[in-house]
C-alpha cells in the first residue's frame, strides 16, 4: 500500500491538482462550471453550488496534505466565489446556480447543497482558521435544522424563500421522492467535519440522530445494504441498489462514530456498515470495477468514476477494521482497474465519468455540476493519510 500511496500521490500532483487548478476563471470568479468530452472549456456555463464547495473542500484538503501554497491560493479563490455570489444574503443559505459572472441563475435551495457547503467550508477552516467560513457553516447548520427538518428526518428541495418543493434534483428515474439517501448521507458527512472543528451539543444531538436514521430507516437488515428514495414516512418509492452509495456509507458512517467518540453507537454502527462492505465483496466486486446500481433488478453495468474511488477507500477501511485481507485485494484491485480504465490519459485529461463494461469510455463531460475532484481526490488523499496513519 505504500507503494500504491505513492502512486495516487503521484496522481493528485500530476493530474488531478493541475487539471482542476487551470478552470480557476481570474475574471468572473470561482471556477468554469463545463469542460465537455474533448477537453473543451465553455467559461460561460453555468457555476454550479456543489461543483464550488467540492472545489473548495478539495484544492483545502490538499493544502492540508502537502502545504501547497498554490493550493491554498486556489481554497481562497473558491472561498470568496462562495461567499461573495452563491450565498444568498437576504434568504440565507447557498442558491443551487449561479450563471458564469456569479449572478443567481437558479434559486432553489437544496438542502444537498447547503450540506456541501458546510464540507467545504469546514476543510477551509482547517486549513486556513478563518473565522469568517467557520462562522457561514454554522450558519448553514442552523439553517438546515430550522428550514429543512421536520419530525421524521431530512426534507430535500425548497424556492428562495424556504418553501418547500417537490425533490426533482436529487430524485431519479421519474420517480420523485421526498427524502433521500443521498442527502442524509451527505448532511451526516458534512455535520461530522463540522463537528471535527467545532464541538457543538447541538451538532453533535443532530449526528447521532442522523445515525439513527440510518440505523432504523435507511439500512436493510435483510439485503445488508442502503435503501435509497423515500416517501415522507419512509417508505421506499422506488427499488434501487446504489452500490456506490452503499460503499462510500460504509467508510463515511465510520468516520462519524469515530469522531463522536461514542463507544455504544459507534460498536452498532461499526458492525452493520461492516455487513455492507461485506455484501459488496461478496456480491458486487470484480476486479474488472464495481457496477453502478440495480433498478427494479435490471443492472447497470457501467463503471462510475466516483463509485470506483469510493470502493478503494471502503475496502481498505474494512480492512482496517478486520485484518482480511481479502479487502485489501479488492481495494488495490479496484485501483489497479481505475489506473487502466478510469483515469484520462489524453494530454490535459482527467478522469473519464463512466466506462462500459469492456472499459470504453462514455462520451460525457469531464467537468459539469455534479463531476468534480472530491470523489477521486478525497480517494488519494484518505489513502495516502490511512497508510501514513494520520487524518487530513
Amino acid at each position: 500500500m505504500e507503494k500504491i500511496a505513492q502512486e495516487m500521490y503521484k496522481e493528485l500532483k500530476d493530474r488531478i491538482f493541475p487539471f482542476w487548478s487551470k478552470l480557476k476563471d481570474e475574471k468572473n470568479g470561482g471556477f468554469y462550471g463545463y469542460v465537455d468530452y474533448d477537453l473543451n472549456i465553455d467559461n460561460k456555463a453555468l457555476k454550479g453550488s456543489i461543483l464550488n464547495s467540492r472545489i473548495l473542500w478539495f484544492f483545502s484538503a490538499f493544502y492540508c496534505l502537502d502545504k501547497d501554497e498554490k493550493a491554498l491560493e486556489l481554497a481562497h479563490h473558491a472561498y470568496k466565489f462562495l461567499r461573495d455570489n452563491i450565498l444568498d444574503k437576504e434568504n440565507k443559505g447557498l442558491y443551487w446556480m449561479v450563471d458564469y459572472i456569479g449572478e443567481p441563475a437558479d434559486t432553489r435551495k437544496h438542502t444537498y447543497s447547503q450540506a456541501f457547503g458546510i464540507y467545504g467550508l469546514a476543510q477551509y477552516y482547517k486549513a486556513t482558521g478563518n473565522e469568517e467560513a467557520l462562522n457561514i457553516a454554522i450558519d448553514l447548520f442552523n439553517i438546515i435544522e430550522r428550514n429543512c427538518r421536520d419530525e421524521n428526518g431530512y426534507l430535500e428541495e425548497f424556492d428562495r424563500n424556504w418553501n418547500l418543493k417537490e425533490n426533482y434534483e436529487l430524485s431519479e428515474h421519474g420517480v420523485i421522492s421526498s427524502r433521500t439517501m443521498n442527502t442524509h448521507l451527505h448532511i451526516l458527512e458534512a455535520y461530522t467535519l463540522l463537528y471535527d472543528i467545532w464541538k457543538n451539543s447541538n451538532l453533535k444531538k443532530s449526528i447521532i440522530y442522523l445515525l439513527n436514521l440510518f440505523k432504523d430507516k435507511i439500512y436493510s437488515e435483510d439485503g445488508k445494504y442502503l435503501k435509497v428514495f423515500f416517501n415522507d414516512n419512509w417508505d421506499t418509492t422506488i427499488d434501487i441498489k446504489s452500490y456506490g452509495h452503499d460503499i462510500e456509507a460504509s467508510w463515511l458512517l465510520d468516520r462519524a462514530v469515530d469522531v463522536l467518540c461514542d463507544e455504544g453507537i459507534k460498536n452498532t454502527t461499526k458492525k452493520y456498515t461492516m455487513e455492507i462492505a461485506e455484501n459488496i465483496l461478496n456480491n458486487i466486486y470484480s476486479p474488472d470495477g464495481i457496477v453502478n446500481e440495480a433498478v427494479e433488478g435490471k443492472t447497470d453495468l457501467s463503471r462510475v468514476w466516483w463509485v470506483q474511488a469510493e470502493s478503494v477507500v471502503g475496502f481498505f477501511n474494512a480492512y482496517q477494521k478486520t485484518n482480511d485481507v481479502r479487502f485489501i485485494e479488492a481495494s488495490k484491485n479496484i485501483w489497479e482497474y481505475i489506473k487502466r480504465y478510469v483515469i484520462d490519459k489524453r494530454d490535459g485529461g482527467e478522469w473519464y465519468w463512466k466506462v462500459d463494461e469492456n472499459g470504453k469510455p462514455f462520451n460525457m463531460p469531464i467537468v459539469e455540476p455534479w463531476k468534480c475532484p472530491y470523489h477521486n481526490g478525497r480517494m488519494c488523499i484518505e489513502i495516502i493519510e490511512r497508510v501514513k496513519g494520520n487524518e487530513v
